[in-house]
């Protein structure tokens, strides 16, 4: 294979496709970025096996062909040279990258070994739910933290997405808490429910960010998900598993007690306390939040030091101490925008659920901590 490429453009087509790429010693082959010359263009392809991001550019074919290489030296190498236009000469397994004053070779993998886990392809027409992209990747953003990132429960390891009856949902869990995010879908009008891979997740977030593309297109077919993103392809494995019933928790009623506080004092006063709690051995993150008329104490005690904060905040309900995680409260205040933080309660064992005043589709669930005398 003999190429002439623009060398930004093949080192951003790369760095596209290794988002699907992690080290695999028991199969190297996939450690790896493949190349190959399809329809008068090259085609780039990153796999896992269970994430599938594939793209391509315009070039100069000299001669056809396909490899497989090692992508973070050539990456790094690309950075280091001026040269708008690179030559890719590829044979007897060298890849030998050449400008007018300088010639690097490179040893490949043999593509004839590179798995051929794309003989399915989706017409544009078969793509039947579409989103804008910022969108996709905002919604993303507010509900990936809660989920698991433990592959032993998978399950959980993802972030469910449904949509029916014009509401498109984002919902993840990793058993402790659980976030619910839920938006207007004014798209095809049919079903959707599937539970995305985090690692999907993390890789699409990434993409999401980047390029020029308004809308990114999606389907589902034979347990694989399809997306479109301009000239990206991407396919992932779906979590063939139930996801626990999220609307049974959401439904729970009793909440008799209600704190509502400024978010950005909120996050001020859990940024300090979790300074003192984040290696606590015995309650890691674990903090004492007392609620008495209109105040507010939180206690946090650590291996050699202990901190106390104290607000004045506008509260609701009998007095009450409880035992939280000032981690995870933390990551919810951190993805809201806006400015009042409500917090609900029963009791110091039950569940709180957690809401911005001006967010009503955004609710997050988490559970107490082991209350000790």
């Amino acid at each position: 294979m003999i190429l002439k490429v623009d060398r930004l453009e093949f080192l951003k087509k790369i760095k596209i496709v290794e988002k699907a790429i992690n080290e695999n010693k028991i199969r190297p082959i996939i450690s790896y970025v493949f190349i190959e010359t399809r329809n008068g263009k090259l085609w780039f392809c990153g796999t896992n096996l269970e994430l599938t991001i594939s793209t391509e550019m315009e070039c100069e074919i000299i001669k056809e062909g396909k490899a497989v290489f090692q992508h973070n030296l050539v990456e790094e190498y690309l950075k280091e040279i001026k040269d708008e236009k690179i030559v890719l000469n590829i044979e007897d397994d060298i890849l030998t990258i050449e400008t007018p004053d300088s010639s690097s070779e490179f040893t490949l993998m043999n593509a004839e070994e590179f798995p051929r886990i794309q003989d399915e392809e989706i017409k544009d027409d078969e793509f039947e739910f579409k989103l804008k992209k910022l969108d996709l990747a905002d919604n993303f953003d507010k509900v990936k933290f809660s989920a698991s990132m433990s592959s032993d429960n998978l399950s959980i390891n993802c972030i469910r997405v449904e949509i029916e009856e014009e509401k498109i949902k984002f919902i993840s869990t990793d058993t402790y808490r659980l976030t619910y995010l839920e938006n207007e879908y004014m798209g095809n009008k049919g079903v959707f429910k599937v539970s995305i891979p985090i690692n999907t997740i993390d890789a699409m977030s990434k993409l999401l960010r980047n390029g020029n593309e308004e809308e990114i297109a999606f389907t589902q077919k034979n347990k694989q998900l399809y997306f479109k993103l301009g000239n990206i392809s991407i396919v992932s494995r779906v979590i063939d598993l139930p996801f626990p019933n999220y609307k049974t928790i959401l439904d729970a009623s009793g909440y008799n007690k209600r704190l509502e506080i400024n978010r950005v004092e909120f996050e001020k006063m859990l940024k300090r306390i979790q300074i003192f709690v984040k290696n606590n051995a015995e309650s890691k993150f674990g903090a004492i939040f007392a609620l008495e008329g209109d105040t507010l104490d939180i206690e946090g005690v650590g291996e050699i030091a202990k901190a106390k904060e104290i607000s004045k905040v506008n509260y609701s309900g009998e007095d009450l101490k409880i035992s939280l995680n000032v981690k995870f409260l933390l990551e919810f205040v951190q993805s809201s925008a806006k400015d009042t933080i409500c917090l609900e309660f029963t009791t110091s064992n039950s569940a709180v659920r957690t809401r911005n005043m001006y967010e009503d589709n955004y609710t997050y669930i988490v559970m107490p901590l082991a209350l000790k005398d």
